[in-house]
């Protein structure tokens, strides 16, 4: 139990201290300072003012923002102990790598004679756009099918949003997401070892890699915040701003189902799914519609299983009636 123990608080604490988590305090520095910088420029605030209005107690001492901070802790615990049943990227890795050597229309090694910074330079390249696509795709299928919407709406119930929101995720989304990486990382990681032999590497920086460390350092923990920040309209066709996910986040049926991307927004134009930022007012939240989701921390862990339940009890009742059909 003392080494259980240990461990969660190890966890714990490597989600601030560590560069390679989204909730480090480098990054949440950068994003503390981009939010006031904006207040300022944007609204042509005082830094007094602008200080107040990204620490204003109505958000970070919400009702929901306890619950964010109660399911991350929650969470942590849960995912400490089942870390050792997750599929690791090292598994699926190996299983595709002999799998590409069953095949013969990819030459092994055939680009092994390429200089390092090149191989480094286009698996990072490669990585980023795929990992960036399944966590698109991925995102857009809890929305899209009921039974992980359910389980998704976890995430979506948070009215207030903080950074720590990021982590109000429901433990079998998180395992479907850890199973994403794990086939992410597996599969970039076989392909590129066959093609580029040892010379496959990430480009990063303190052992981060380049692209993700740009993404959190500008601030990607605005997009669950109430700094609505804001990109020239042409970016946000390139890339998500902070306030596109908070518009993913309302509870207006007109934004219903928008903006499923991370970094990039073509995959949102690809199925009809981008939307702009937009400067009107915007509430979070599932809405009085499933109000009793976040009756309780117990409530938003129980429902989605109990959602499942009554799916499947449905699905039973109704397999006689297909069989004395066939009859």
């Amino acid at each position: 139990m003392p080494e259980f123990i240990e461990l969660i608080f190890s966890d714990l604490s490597a989600q601030f201290l560590s560069p390679r988590k989204r909730l480090f305090v480098g990054y949440l520095a950068c994003a503390f300072g981009i939010a006031v910088l904006w207040i300022c420029v944007a609204k042509r605030t005082s830094l007094k003012t602008s200080l107040a209005m990204v620490f204003a107690p109505a958000v970070w001492l919400s009702r929901s923002s306890l619950f964010d901070f109660l399911c991350f802790l929650i969470n942590r615990v849960l995912f400490t102990f089942l870390r050792p049943v997750f599929l690791t990227q090292i598994t699926v890795a190996t299983l595709v790598y002999q799998l590409l050597h069953l095949q013969v229309l990819l030459p092994i090694g055939a680009l092994a004679h390429v200089d390092y910074w090149i191989a480094a330079s286009v698996f990072t390249l490669f990585y980023f756009l795929f990992d960036d696509f399944s966590r698109f795709g991925t995102h857009y299928l809890m929305h899209r099918i009921p039974t992980l919407w359910e389980f998704h709406k976890f995430h979506h119930s948070a009215e207030t949003l903080t950074p720590l929101t990021v982590t109000r995720t429901h433990p079998v989304e998180g395992m479907i997401f850890i199973l994403r990486t794990a086939i992410v990382q597996g599969v970039t990681i076989a392909i590129f070892v066959c093609l580029f032999g040892n010379k496959v590497d990430l480009l990063t920086i303190y052992g981060v890699g380049v692209f993700s460390l740009m993404f959190h350092s500008l601030g990607s923990n605005l997009r669950h915040s109430h700094v609505a920040l804001h990109y020239p309209e042409a970016i946000e066709r390139i890339f998500i701003s902070p306030a596109q996910h908070q518009l993913h986040h309302s509870n207006d049926p007109r934004h219903f189902d928008r903006n499923f991307g991370v970094v990039l927004a073509v995959w949102d134009h690809l199925v009809g799914s981008f939307h702009p930022s937009t400067h009107e007012k915007i509430s979070f939240g599932l809405g009085p519609v499933d109000a009793g989701y976040t009756k309780s921390v117990w409530s938003m862990y129980w429902l989605p299983f109990a959602s499942l339940f009554r799916r499947l009890a449905v699905l039973i009742s109704r397999t006689p009636k297909i069989f004395e059909r066939q009859r």
